[in-house]
């Protein structure tokens, strides 16, 4: 199983070659990241707490899932600004969302080889359907790398809907991308 919560995120599933096995993220090695814009600028930042579970055989994709959750307060930019704003309650709301979170439904093979897991993201309290696709190295070479990558819309989560409801200031769109590597625990 994979756990992560963020929001964003995020989301991955590692392959066995027999049957559903639970992966072990080495974390040291694995991050979830976001960009976006501000004041017409691209920042970039990742979060630095979250937890992943992850099921996965390419075999039986039925038996595979992910669950993920973030530590939003760990979210960082470097930037003094944004780190400051980013807890606040127009935005993650730490106090009362100190996590989010991806579940998959279901994960389905997608093109090229790639897989495509589809779940609910939650993130201030706020539940929508996404669809993650990701892709993997080669199961049978331990530890598996999956790479993701999400584009959200943070006004359909609440996030800086009372201070920037226009984009003005903080565009729309953040991008949320993953590279975790783990290995099969059996």
């Amino acid at each position: 199983m994979i756990r992560f919560a963020a929001g964003f995120g995020l989301l991955l599933g590692l392959a066995a070659p027999a049957a559903a096995a639970t992966y072990a993220v080495d974390y040291g090695k694995s991050t979830v990241g976001f960009s976006g814009t501000h004041a017409g600028e691209v920042f970039t930042g990742k979060f630095g707490a979250w937890q992943a579970e992850i099921v996965f055989d390419p075999a039986d994709l039925g038996a595979s899932h992910l669950a993920v959750s973030f530590d939003t307060g760990s979210a960082a930019t470097g930037d003094a600004l944004r780190d400051g704003t980013l807890p606040q309650p127009d935005w993650f709301d730490v106090k009362d969302f100190p996590s989010a979170s991806f579940t998959s439904s279901k994960i389905a093979a997608g093109e090229g080889g790639g897989y495509v897991a589809t779940g609910t993201l939650t993130i201030r309290g706020q539940s929508r359907e996404v669809s993650l696709p990701f892709t993997l190295t080669d199961f049978a070479k331990p530890p598996v790398t999956a790479k993701a990558s999400l584009h959200l819309d943070r006004l359909a989560f609440g996030m800086g809907a009372q201070s920037d409801p226009k984009a003005e200031w903080v565009g729309r769109q953040i991008d949320v991308t993953v590279e975790v590597v783990a290995s099969p625990t059996h």
